[in-house]
C-alpha cells in the first residue's frame, strides 16, 4: 500500500499526474457531475457523450437515482486505469465521491458520505439512465468498464459488497435489505461467469486483483471487461447501477466508456475481457 500525500485540488475537481507515460492534457482533471447546482440532467448528459462513440444513440440521459450528497458521478479527462479508451475523457459512476478515483492510495479503507434513503434494499445508490435509439443495422449493446473498490481483499467472500450492474429497458434489481446479504438482478448483462453481478466476489475473467488498480485510490480492480446484450432496432433504454451493499462503507467506483451498438454474427450476454 502506497502511503504518500493527497495530490492537490481545487473547485471541487481534482487534477492528477497521467499514469502512463503519455503526459496528461494539461486541463486534465475529473470534474464532478452533476454539480449540485440542480442540473443534474445536464451532468447525465456529460457522462453519456463522454462514454459513448457515437452522440446520436444518445436521445435522452438522466438519473433515474442519485444520492443527496458528495460526487457520485464524474467525467474524467485525466488517465487512469488504462481509460479513456476513446476521446478525451470517460465516465466515473460510485458508491463514494467519484472525484477521488484519481487519489493517491493512502488508506486501505477509505470512505465518503453520501447519504440519503436506503433504495430496493441498497445504499448509496446512483442509476444512470441512457434514453438510446438503435439504428436499423445493429443488433448488439456493448460497454467497456473497469470496476474498483476499496473492499478488497478485506470483504472476498464476504456477503456484503458494493456491486455494478447494467440492464436494458428495466430495472429490477433489488439488494432486499442490509440484513439479507441476496441482490436479485434477472436482467443484468454485466455478469460474471456463474451469472452474478459485478463486485468483490466475481469469479473468472471478473475477478479482481490489487495491481489492476494501480494508480488509483483502490485497493482492488477487475480487468476491462465488455459487457454486452442483444438489441433490437429503435428505442430502449440503458441502466448502469452502484450501489453498497448492507452499509455505506469502503468506496467502489465503475469506469465506463466506449458504449456501442454494432452488427455481430454472435452477441452473448455477459461481461467479458475487453
Amino acid at each position: 500500500m502506497r502511503a504518500v500525500g493527497m495530490r492537490g485540488s481545487a473547485l471541487g475537481a481534482i487534477a492528477v499526474t497521467a499514469a502512463v507515460c503519455l503526459a496528461a492534457p494539461a486541463d486534465a482533471a475529473i470534474r464532478p457531475t452533476p454539480d449540485r447546482s440542480g442540473e443534474a440532467r445536464r451532468g447525465a448528459t456529460k457522462i453519456a457523450r463522454a462514454i459513448t462513440t457515437k452522440r446520436n444513440y444518445i436521445r435522452r440521459a438522466s438519473f433515474s437515482a442519485l444520492p443527496p450528497f458528495s460526487n457520485p458521478a464524474a467525467v474524467s479527462t485525466t488517465r487512469l486505469a488504462g481509460f479513456p479508451l476513446h476521446g478525451r475523457a470517460f465516465g466515473i459512476l460510485a458508491s463514494g465521491d467519484a472525484t477521488d478515483a484519481g487519489r493517491d492510495n493512502f488508506s486501505p479503507d477509505f470512505s465518503s458520505s453520501l447519504g440519503g434513503p436506503s433504495v430496493r434494499g441498497a445504499r448509496d445508490v446512483t442509476i444512470l439512465r441512457l434514453d438510446l435509439w438503435v439504428p436499423a443495422n445493429r443488433n448488439c449493446l456493448s460497454i467497456r468498464f473497469r470496476f474498483l473498490t476499496e473492499e478488497f481483499p478485506e470483504f472476498v467472500n464476504d456477503i456484503y459488497n458494493d456491486a455494478f450492474i447494467a440492464e436494458l429497458d428495466r430495472s429490477s434489481w433489488t439488494a432486499s435489505d442490509k440484513q439479507d446479504p441476496v441482490i436479485s438482478a434477472p436482467g443484468n448483462f454485466a455478469a460474471d461467469t456463474l451469472g452474478n453481478p459485478i463486485r468483490v466476489n466475481t469469479v473468472g475473467d471478473a475477478s479482481l486483483t490489487r495491481e489492476r488498480a494501480r494508480d488509483t485510490t483502490y485497493d482492488g480492480a477487475t480487468r476491462r471487461l465488455r459487457a454486452s446484450t442483444r438489441v433490437t432496432p429503435g428505442a430502449h433504454i440503458l441502466y448502469l447501477s452502484i450501489f453498497d451493499q448492507g452499509d455505506r462503507e469502503y468506496d467502489s467506483a465503475v469506469f465506463l466508456d466506449r458504449l456501442t451498438l454494432e452488427r455481430r454474427q454472435t452477441c452473448r450476454s455477459g461481461a467479458v475481457r475487453d
